[in-house]
């Protein structure tokens, strides 16, 4: 049956289910191709999906309490929660990540977009990989993954267990979802990119709330939207402007990529990145239903490029928390959350600042990076173009405080019988992780 076959229930506000899950038999009636190679495990399923109760794409995904999923479905406006059980979890706990004391990642999974096309029955250019997640207490890796392209593109969320991937059965789970008003048609930017893959850009969970960063249908597009969790009927929807340093004016329509929540002397602050790339502050008690936030743009990454994910991590070296933001088209910029704390707001009214400007930055060596997550305190998981071949994908880990792979590089330090001025191999690990969980 192809998708625009699919029927589609559509209704307006709060939808719950507890259906139960596809067979085998309708997973190939389906004509997903491959299962024979596949192991399907309890309440998984090895192919493409549909979901009863309407997920028509899978973006931004975020952890809640009770390992409930959310999904960021921007085609059908709206966030979908799943609440995972313990067989939809199978825990990562023994994977080797690699040597952190030689600072040597691995490979988990190399091409990793044609081993989610062979699973799919797709080509590799049919893969899209939206979003990367981890859940940190079982280590387990979760990808949100369109198969095809455009319109007619298949959601799927896809669990990593060892080396192989697994289609979340998003059918059997409990369900719920809320529903996004306000998000843009069919308008499209200047350079072709739909304005609806903004609707949601993000979504991070804090207290008993998500806060969802995307853009509306309305001239002041950029928006952030508090909900809580368990759903109700209820959306606060807050416009938010800030002053960007590189086009030497205020904003309304570009929105925010990445956030996330951190309490400065005991008040809570969503802590954003745009696109191009202001670095903002806002505090949560201004994000009001109607209300027209002014955020403050406290640094500038430096133009050219958009922001791909953000971290916060603690580096054993110094015991000092740290965001680390990734970029499309530059190396990565670490920024300590002591500075953020404190950094007065960039001026405003003033002539263009092409950045890095604001809050004191640090280069990180990491580029190629499509998506990230922390697996722990010692290991970051990333899909990136490797190196050495950019037209292959690969599901890799990299070690903290760096984000840096050796083997990656060509150095001295790698010749039998080289200098060792870091005692990779004559001394115990020089880098230990603090067990001090970050704010």
């Amino acid at each position: 049956m192809s998708d625009k076959q699919k029927p589609r229930r559509v209704c307006d506000g709060i939808e719950r289910s507890e259906t139960r899950g596809c067979s085998r038999r309708q997973l190939l009636a389906a004509g997903v191709s491959g299962l024979t190679a596949i192991t399907i495990a309890p309440r998984l399923a090895s192919a493409r999906v549909k979901v009863k109760d309407g997920l028509e794409s899978a973006g931004a995904l975020a952890f809640g309490p009770g390992n409930v999923l959310f999904v960021g479905d921007t085609k059908g406006a709206a966030v979908h929660a799943f609440e995972l059980s313990s067989a939809d979890i199978n825990p990562q706990t023994k994977a080797v990540m690699g040597d952190a004391r030689t600072f040597h990642g691995r490979n988990l999974i190399q091409g990793i977009d044609r081993k989610l096309a062979a699973l799919l029955g797709t080509s590799r250019d049919q893969i899209v990989i939206n979003d990367l997640l981890v859940h940190r207490p079982s280590k387990q890796i979760f990808l949100s993954v369109h198969r095809g392209r455009g319109p007619d593109a298949a959601p799927v969320v896809v669990g990593v267990n060892g080396n192989q991937l697994n289609v979340l059965d998003l059918d059997a789970m409990p369900h719920s979802k809320v529903r996004i008003a306000d998000v843009p048609r069919q308008e499209i930017l200047e350079f072709g990119q739909p304005e609806r893959n903004l609707a949601i850009t993000d979504i991070t969970y804090y207290e008993g709330e998500i806060f969802v960063a995307g853009i509306s249908n309305e001239e002041f597009a950029s928006k952030l939207r508090r909900i809580r969790y368990p759903f109700n009927d209820r959306v606060s929807i807050s416009s938010v402007e800030i002053w960007h340093s590189v086009h030497a004016e205020f904003e309304t329509r570009a929105p925010i990529i990445k956030h996330l929540v951190r309490e400065i002397n005991n008040a809570p602050y969503l802590i954003a990145v745009y696109a191009c790339t202001p670095l903002v502050r806002i505090p949560l008690t201004l994000l009001r239903d109607g209300s027209h936030v002014h955020g403050e743009t406290i640094g500038e990454l430096g133009y050219g490029s958009t922001p791909v994910d953000m971290v916060r991590y603690i580096d054993a070296t110094d015991g000092k928390e740290y965001l680390l933001v990734t970029n499309n088209s530059r190396g990565a910029t670490r920024v300590a959350f002591a500075d953020i704390d404190q950094a007065a707001p960039m001026p405003v009214n003033v002539p263009h600042n092409f950045g890095p400007a604001g809050v004191p930055q640090y280069p990180i060596a990491l580029t190629g990076a499509l998506h990230m997550d922390l697996v722990d305190e010692q290991w970051a998981v990333v899909i990136r173009h490797y190196p050495g071949d950019s037209a292959r994908l690969d599901l890799h880990t990299l070690p903290l405080p760096f984000f840096f792979d050796r083997a990656d590089q060509i150095v001295e330090m790698n010749w039998p019988g080289g200098p060792d001025p870091f005692g990779y191999h004559t001394s115990k690990p020089k880098y230990r992780c603090s067990r001090r969980r970050p704010m």
